[in-house]
């Protein structure tokens, strides 16, 4: 058999015969996507032992994955939302934060047990094995650890704020009020205007991606054809000495988009489509309504 030690039996571990158990464990098509604030991190996990189904299902073993910085040396766990269920597995989505990671990224996927399983045995574990059952404790591997290293493209820098901190919100009190104004008069910040109602009703709402598709979305795309205009017009007015401009044309830049003319498609490559965000939220909270019910 495998010559990796475990303490139990675990998926992955061997070759051909010689595996700890009969299954596939393998994890694969990871990408990767460089955000102005986040880097959005998918794989997925291919497995199927119906074990492995079984305690996934009852909430006993879970999916993680931990990730390292070589450069900032900072790690932890990555927050894994299941962002597609398949028949043989799933594909998992996370993200991590620009400013904890500079240079290569190393994530680690495994399965790991949630509680202790007592009296635990694989109904396809190796022969050798013969029934001899494992007291499985919280933290033990299921699986073998399988690594990602990847550059994340790295777009935040301290010296040149994120997209997201040239937009500026705030409330218009008069009573009579009404729609969303921009103004793009600052030099540091783009003015968003909304109504008392919407402002106070934006406040409650948790999802980063459902306030960046109703509010900064729109805006950006304003905003791109607004710097575009003043270009093309010999005498249109001068926004280059505007931080909110050369923070745009900067990230268009690093992300290669000056040669597209379609705004809306360049505001949601700079926002990391959170149209698709938002819908995967809601898809991964009706799925786990779901599981809970």
């Amino acid at each position: 058999m495998a010559t990796a030690s475990f303490p139990i039996p675990v998926l992955g571990n061997g070759q051909g015969d010689e595996r700890d158990v009969a299954s596939e464990w393998r994890v694969g098509n990871f990408t990767f996507a460089s955000g102005t604030e986040d880097v959005v991190i998918r794989f997925r996990v291919f497995h199927d032992d119906p074990d492995l189904k079984r305690l996934l299902d009852e909430g006993s073993v879970r999916v993680m994955a931990r990730w390292k910085c070589s450069s900032t040396i900072f790690s932890g766990y990555l927050d894994l939302v299941k962002d597609t269920p398949h028949a043989d597995g799933a594909t998992y989505r996370s993200s991590l934060d620009q400013r904890d990671v500079l240079g290569p990224v190393t994530v680690s996927v495994f399965a790991v047990a949630g509680r202790p399983i007592s009296d635990f045995r694989w109904s396809r574990q190796h022969e050798d094995y013969g029934d001899e059952t494992f007291d499985v404790r919280t933290g033990d591997l299921l699986s073998v650890p399988t690594d990602f290293t990847f550059d994340p493209a790295k777009l935040y820098d301290p010296q040149n704020p994120p997209l997201n901190s040239i937009f500026k919100i705030v409330k218009d009190d008069r009573a009579k009020a009404k729609g969303v104004k921009v103004s793009y008069i600052e030099d540091e910040q783009i003015i968003i205007t909304l109504p008392k109602t919407l402002f106070d009703r934006m406040q409650l709402i948790d999802s980063a991606n459902l306030k960046l598709t109703a509010l900064v979305l729109p805006v950006l795309v304003d905003a791109i054809a607004f710097i575009r205009a003043n270009e093309s017009q010999g005498d249109g007015e001068d926004l280059t000495d505007r931080q909110w401009c050369r923070t745009i044309k900067r990230l268009m830049d690093a992300n290669d988009l000056n040669d597209d003319d379609r705004p809306l498609a360049i505001a949601q490559r700079l926002l990391a489509n959170p149209i698709d965000g938002y819908a995967a939220d809601v898809y991964a909270q009706q799925d786990n309504e779901e599981v809970q019910a």
